[in-house]
C-alpha cells in the first residue's frame, strides 16, 4: 500500500495563536495523531526524501511536509500550542481521479444504471459471462437480435455462459451452440396460470415469423467441416423457447445429431413449436448423442412430439412434463439404459410416452427404467411398449388417468399401459389405471382397458396395482408369456360407480427343453400342488424343419390338436386360452409328437394360474 504525502500547501504551516492572529513558527517541532483528541501518536513517518522520522519540524518558513503511514490520507498535527489540526493528504485529488477512471474496467468496481441494476459489460467481465445486452441485444421482442445473440456465442470461452437478461429475444436465425457453452436466462415460463400474463415473466427467445431454420437451437457432433467430432457439456438453463410466432409445419425447438454429450437441461420450457419440442438423431456413421440429463422442463403444445429421443443411451429425464402436444408426448426409440423419473405426459394427441424401435438384442444390452410416473388424458395410449431387444423394462409406480380419449370417443382399444408385441420383458409393479371423461364432464369414459398385453410379448410381469377401465381392467390376447401377481384389483365402469372383481391368482410357468428329440416322447415335469387352472400351452423350435407338440393332464391332451412349431426360433402358442381345471395331485405333462429334420431343441411351456 502506498504512503501519502502531507502538508506543502499553503495551508500547512506551523503556527501558534497569540490574541487573535496566528503567528507562523519555523522550526517548530509537532507530533502527529490519529484522532483530534485523545487516540494515538503515529510515529511511522518519513521526510520527504524518505528517511524514517518519528516527529515533524516546520522549515524556516514554517511549512510542514512528510510522508504518513501507508494508506493513510487523513490524521491531525500537534505544534503544541493547545489544539491539533486536521491534516489530509495533498495527493487525494489525484487518487480520486485514478479511481474514477477504475468504474466499469476489469480489476475495478461496478456501476449501477438509473434502474440500480450493475451493467451487462461490467457481469461480463467479473462472472466471465457474455450478457446479450452487452453485445447490442435489446430484448423487446421487436427488435432483430440474432446479431447480437450470435456475437454474445461467439465470444463466450468454454465453460463460459451466455446470459440472456429478462426481455424477448426475437431472432431470425438457428443458434449453432459451441461446445462447452451454457445458455441461462432469469427463468423459464413452465405455465402461466389464473391471473398471470407471459408479459410478468418475460424471458425466452422467440423465432420471428420469417425465421430462417429447421431448429431454434442446434447441437452438432460431427466432424463436417464446421463442427468438432465430439461436441457435449453444453447447459441451457432458466430459459424458454417460444415458437408462437411461427406459421411453418417443420421447426423444431432444440435438435441434436451424433455425438454431443452429457447434455444438461434445467429449468427449460419449449413451447408451440410447428414441429417437435426437442429431436435427437445419429450422423452418417450411426452415433447418436448420449448421457443426456433434462430436470424441471416443459413441453407445452408443440405442433408434432413433444421429444423424440433416438438412441440416447443413458437419457435420464427427471420432473419433464410434456402437456397438449398434438401428437405423441414422449418417443424413446432404443434408448438404453434410460431412466424416467416423476415425468408427466398430459392431453397430448396421441400416446403419452411410446417406447419403441429396435432396441439391443446383443448379450448384456440395456433396457430402461420408468419410476413414479404419471398420465392424464392422452388421446391414444397412456404408454405403449412395443419395442423389440432382450433387456428388461421396468415400469414402477405408473398412474395413468383418463387416458385413450380418442378424440372424445373412447373405446379402439386403448389403455392406460399397452404392451404390444415387446420383445423386451416388461416387469411392472404399483401400477394405478384410472378412467374418466373430459374436466367439464364431457366425452366418453376411457381408456378401453387399464393394462392391456396383446401380440407375442415375450414376458410380462405385473403385481401390486389398482386396474381400473371403462371395460376391462386387464385385457390380454398376449401369445406371449404374462405373469399376473395375486395383489391385483380390477374395476369396469365410470369411478362414481365401479364394478370391481377379486384380485386374479398369480400366474406360473412350467416348461421343459427337450435336447436333440428323435420322435414322439412324453415327460411328467409337475403335480398340482392345490387346485390350479391351466392357461396356455406354447413351444419353441431350434433347428430341423418341424416339430408338433401337446401338453397332457393325467394322461389327457390339454390342446384338442398337437401344436404345430411351423416356424424355428419363434415361440407359437395353442389356439386360445384353455382354462383347464386342475385338482390338488393332477399331473402335468409335455408331450413331443412327431419330429421332422433333426431339431437341436424343443421347448415346451405350460401358463397355469392360481398356484
Amino acid at each position: 500500500m502506498p504512503r501519502h504525502v502531507f502538508g506543502g500547501s499553503t495551508s500547512d504551516y506551523a503556527m501558534e495563536r497569540v490574541g487573535n492572529q496566528l503567528l507562523v513558527r519555523p522550526g517548530a517541532t509537532g507530533t502527529i495523531w490519529d484522532a483530534v483528541t485523545g487516540g494515538t501518536q503515529i510515529t511511522d513517518l518519513t521526510d520527504l526524501a524518505g528517511t524514517p522520522i518519528t516527529t515533524v519540524t516546520a522549515d524556516s518558513d514554517g511549512g510542514v511536509a512528510f510522508y504518513g503511514p501507508d494508506d493513510v490520507t487523513h490524521l491531525y498535527m500537534d505544534f503544541g500550542y493547545g489544539r491539533r489540526y486536521a491534516a489530509a493528504a495533498v495527493d487525494l485529488g489525484q487518487i480520486l481521479q485514478q479511481h474514477l477512471a477504475q468504474r466499469d474496467q476489469p480489476g475495478g468496481w461496478p456501476s449501477l444504471d438509473s434502474g440500480g441494476r450493475i451493467s451487462p459489460s461490467q457481469v461480463s467481465g467479473a462472472l466471465d459471462w457474455q450478457t446479450v445486452a452487452a453485445h447490442g441485444a435489446v430484448g423487446d421482442g421487436a427488435a432483430d437480435d440474432t446479431p447480437a445473440i450470435l456475437a454474445a456465442i461467439a465470444a463466450c470461452p468454454v465453460g463460459g455462459v451466455v446470459y440472456f437478461p429478462a426481455g424477448v429475444y426475437r431472432i431470425t436465425e438457428t443458434l449453432d451452440l459451441p461446445m462447452g457453452i451454457t445458455l441461462m436466462g432469469t427463468h423459464s415460463n413452465l405455465m402461466v396460470g389464473p391471473g398471470m400474463t407471459d408479459e410478468d415473466f418475460a424471458c425466452w427467445i422467440q423465432p420471428d415469423p420469417a425465421f430462417d431454420g429447421d431448429n431454434v437451437i442446434q447441437i452438432i457432433g460431427e466432424d463436417d467441416g464446421t463442427h468438432p467430432d465430439i461436441s457435449g457439456e453444453h447447459r441451457i438453463r432458466n430459459l424458454m423457447i417460444d415458437g408462437s410466432q411461427l406459421t411453418g409445419s417443420s421447426i423444431d425447438g432444440i435438435f441434436a445429431k451424433g455425438n454431443v454429450q452429457n447434455i444438461i437441461m434445467d429449468d427449460v420450457c419449449i413451447r408451440q413449436m410447428p414441429n417437435n419440442g426437442i429431436v435427437t438423431a445419429d450422423r452418417t456413421d450411426g452415433v447418436f448423442p448420449y448421457s443426456w440429463r433434462l430436470r424441471h422442463v416443459m413441453i407445452d403444445n408443440c405442433h408434432a412430439n413433444g421429444v423424440l429421443f433416438n438412441g440416447n443411451t443413458d437419457l435420464t429425464l427427471d420432473d419433464v412434463q410434456i402437456i397438449g402436444c398434438w401428437g405423441r408426448g414422449f418417443v424413446l426409440e432404443n434408448c438404453t439404459n434410460a431412466q424416467l423419473l416423476a415425468c408427466r405426459a398430459e392431453w397430448n394427441g396421441s400416446h403419452g410416452y411410446h417406447i419403441t424401435g429396435a432396441w439391443g438384442d446383443w448379450q448384456g444390452s440395456g433396457g430402461m427404467q420408468v419410476t413414479g410416473c404419471s398420465t392424464d388424458r392422452n388421446g391414444g395410449h397412456g404408454m405403449l411398449v412395443d419395442a423389440t431387444g432382450n433387456g428388461p423394462i421396468l415400469i414402477t409406480g405408473l398412474q395413468t388417468r383418463r387416458d385413450g380419449r380418442n378424440g372424445g370417443a373412447g373405446g379402439d382399444g386403448l389403455a392406460g399401459l399397452a404392451i404390444a408385441a415387446a420383445t423386451m420383458p416388461v416387469t411392472i409393479t404399483g401400477i394405478t389405471c384410472y378412467p374418466g371423461v373430459d374436466d367439464g364432464g364431457a366425452s366418453t369414459n376411457s381408456p378401453q382397458y387399464g393394462l392391456s398385453v396383446t401380440g407375442a410379448s415375450t414376458l410380462v410381469q405385473v403385481d401390486n396395482g389398482y386396474l381400473h377401465a371403462a371395460t376391462q381392467g386387464l385385457y390380454s390376447t398376449s401369445t406371449g408369456t404374462l405373469a399376473v401377481g395375486a395383489n391385483l384389483a380390477y374395476a369396469s365402469g365410470p369411478t362414481d360407480a365401479p364394478v370391481r372383481t377379486l384380485p386374479l391368482t398369480a400366474s406360473v410357468s412350467k416348461a421343459l427343453v427337450v435336447t436333440a428329440p428323435a420322435g414322439a416322447a412324453t415327460y411328467v415335469i409337475w403335480r398340482a400342488p392345490k387346485a390350479c387352472t391351466v392357461t396356455a400351452v406354447r413351444g419353441y423350435r431350434v433347428g430341423g424343419t418341424g416339430v408338433t407338440i401337446n401338453a397332457t393332464k393325467n394322461g389327457a391332451d390339454l390342446l384338442a390338436t398337437n401344436l404345430s412349431l411351423s416356424t424355428a426360433d419363434t415361440w407359437l402358442a395353442g389356439p386360445g386360452v384353455q382354462n383347464e381345471t386342475m385338482a390338488a395331485g393332477d399331473a402335468l405333462a409335455v408331450a413331443v409328437r412327431s419330429v421332422t429334420g433333426t431339431p437341436t431343441a424343443v421347448t415346451i411351456q405350460v401358463d397355469v394360474q392360481g398356484v
